[in-house]
Order: C-alpha cells, then structure tokens, then sequence
C-alpha cells in the first residue's frame, strides 16, 4: 500500500526519538509526534495510525481518529476561515482539514464561518496534499431520513449545504433534506449556516420545503407594531391606507400590500387606528 496522508495503517514502532516515535512499513519511516501518542507505546508495537502531512507538510502518523473515515462523508465544523485561500475544518486531530477557496463561492461573504457544518469527503491537489471537498447529491442524500406528514409547521434545525438557483438545500438535525425557496428566505445565507426553520410542506419523497418567515399570525403582529410605530413618530398621522399603491407600500415600509392590509385590518379590528380621505390616524386611548 502507498503511504500517503487521509488513509488509515497498522505500522510498526520502530524507534523512539526525543520528540516522538518513528513507525514504518518496512520501507518508510514516519514520525508519530509525541502530542499523536495515546497510552504507552514501546518499541516494537503495532499501531493503527492516520497519516496526515503535519505543520511542515512532512508525512506525519497519529494515535487520534479523525472524524472523517477515507471513502466516506462527515459533517465537519468550520475553524478558522483564511480569506483568499479557503476554509479550515476541525477534523477530531491536531492538524484542521482545509477546503480550499476553489470550493466556495467567489462572494466571500457567503463562506462558511467559524461553527458552520458542511458535508466534507477527502482529495488530494496536484501536489498530494491532503484536503476536502464540499460533497452535494447522492453522497449527502443516501444518509437522509424520510419525513412524514407530522413534521409540516414544526420548526426544525438545519445546516445549508448546497446552493439552487431558486433557493438553497438544507440538512437537518434529524436527517431531513429541506429546500428553502429565495421567497422564504429573510437573510443571506452562506454555506454550511445553521438555520431554524418552519417545515412548510411534506413532499411525497420524504424531503420537505421550509420557511424562515413566521406564522402568518406572528407576521401580522410584527408588521402592525411597526405601523403604529411609525405613526407615533409622525405624530400621530400617515399618508398611507388601504389604496395605497403597492410600489409605494414596498418603498415606505419594505412589506408587500397584502401584508400591510392584513396589519391594519387588525389595528382597525382592534380600534387603534381609524381612516379617513386617504390617511390613516392613530386614535386617542
């Protein structure tokens, strides 16, 4: 077998140094450095051992289990993001796994931050250095959980994992595949983000379709504080009703005019405002 960094061995210990061991498969030696030793070791033991390349890209050998297994897919959490050259991984060892910026997305705003998961399998560059590659389809979807009709309106928790035209697939914590559309969305989303999210239909396959807005009864309530807000600032009076424009509804107080109606039909319901030859006027307690 080719010794090389992402796979795992049993070698042998052949010598001890003052920083660590060396083991080998009778061909090549490689330095297991005392911080990658578990338990007592002597000369002569068989070790199972990951290779990895440590901080002087020197072929290394550790005790740990990296969380991520050669061949397979794991969920990694970001550690330290270096702009202009990508993403590095807590991978269970020493050495973080980095995912180079050839991987993400060009807009850096949207690279995952410190905490942020994403599915990650191992590659090697041109050069045979160890590193990971943001995995997408089947290798994520063969792991989901199928989800059923008891879920829709539950909130569940996420991480987005991969970027649609239309919106943005997510991961959850129980396994579900979910897609938020661009018109549910409240905020830029980058990849690997955690999001909470509202399950707002169970598809036929198992996955499901989320929203971060709320409620349609938490929005109305959002929406007409903000209205009598904004009429207390103005003393009480605005230029806005049921007919205005909708272009002008969008500008003034960046919601659509369906929604803008529905919170002053409860502030009218609730008598807190009247209208009146276009205007809308808060009344007196």
């Amino acid at each position: 077998m080719t010794l090389k960094p992402g796979i795992s061995v049993t070698l042998e210990v052949v010598r001890k140094s003052d920083f660590g061991f060396f083991v080998s498969d009778g061909q090549t030696d490689i330095l297991l450095h005392q911080r990658d030793v578990k338990g007592n070791v002597e000369v002569g033991d068989n070790l199972h051992l990951f290779l990895y390349h440590d901080h002087k890209q020197r072929l290394a050998a550790t005790m740990e289990e990296p969380l991520l297994k050669d061949g397979e897919v794991a969920w990694l959490e970001a550690v330290t993001v270096r702009t202009g050259h990508g993403v590095f991984f807590y991978n269970g060892i020493s050495r973080d796994l980095f995912v180079s910026m050839d991987e993400l997305p060009s807009d850096r705003s949207l690279w995952p931050k410190p905490g942020d998961k994403l599915p990650l399998s191992y590659t090697w560059d041109k050069k045979g250095r160890l590193m990971a590659k943001i995995m997408r389809g089947q290798a994520v979807e063969k792991d989901a959980v199928f989800a059923d009709q008891s879920v829709k309106n539950e909130e569940i928790t996420a991480h987005a994992y991969h970027f649609l035209d239309d919106g943005t697939l997510l991961f959850s914590e129980e396994g579900y595949i979910a897609f938020l559309h661009h018109d549910e969305v409240m905020e830029t989303i980058r990849y690997g983000q955690k999001l909470t999210v509202r399950v707002i239909f169970v598809r036929n396959d198992g996955r499901v379709n989320v929203t971060m807005m709320p409620k349609r009864s938490e929005q109305q309530l959002e929406d007409a504080e903000m209205i009598l807000a904004f009429l207390q600032k103005r003393n009480g009076a605005m230029p806005y009703w049921d007919k205005t424009p909708p272009e002008d509804i969008e500008a003034r107080f960046k919601i659509s005019k369906a929604k803008f109606k529905r919170a002053i039909g409860k502030l009218l319901k609730e008598k807190k405002i009247e209208q009146r030859d276009g205007w809308t006027y808060l009344l007196k307690k």
